[in-house]
């Protein structure tokens, strides 16, 4: 398992059926009921770093993965690369935080 691989997961985070890149492999047989190592993995789509187990992947889709043609990013073959979209102005980066009474979402510029 190489540590440029990606994987399909259903993000917890935007929810969607997407790559997560692999970042570190963690050993956890010294913790009791727990699988043999868990995975830290980003969200290709909304950049969620999340520690996961491997068994949650999806399989069905793991050939379903592909790098982009124009930034090199992991992304599943049948969606637009969301950085190249960021990068054309189709999508706009967004921030959310609390303000103490509501949760407020405003973009974030490219500078």
């Amino acid at each position: 398992m190489s540590l440029l691989d990606a994987h399909p997961f259903k993000c917890s985070k935007c929810k969607k059926r997407t790559a997560h890149r692999l970042i570190q492999i963690y050993d956890t047989r010294d913790v009791e009921n727990a699988p043999e190592e868990v995975w830290l993995v980003e969200c290709q789509n909304c950049f969620e770093s999340r520690i996961i187990y491997p068994s949650e992947r999806i399989a069905s889709a793991e050939d379903d993965i592909e790098r982009c043609s124009g930034c090199g990013n992991y992304k599943m073959k049948s969606v637009k690369c969301r950085i190249c979209r960021i990068m054309s102005g189709q999508e706009q980066l967004k921030e959310s935080y609390f303000n103490g009474h509501t949760t407020i979402q405003r973009e974030i510029p490219l500078t």
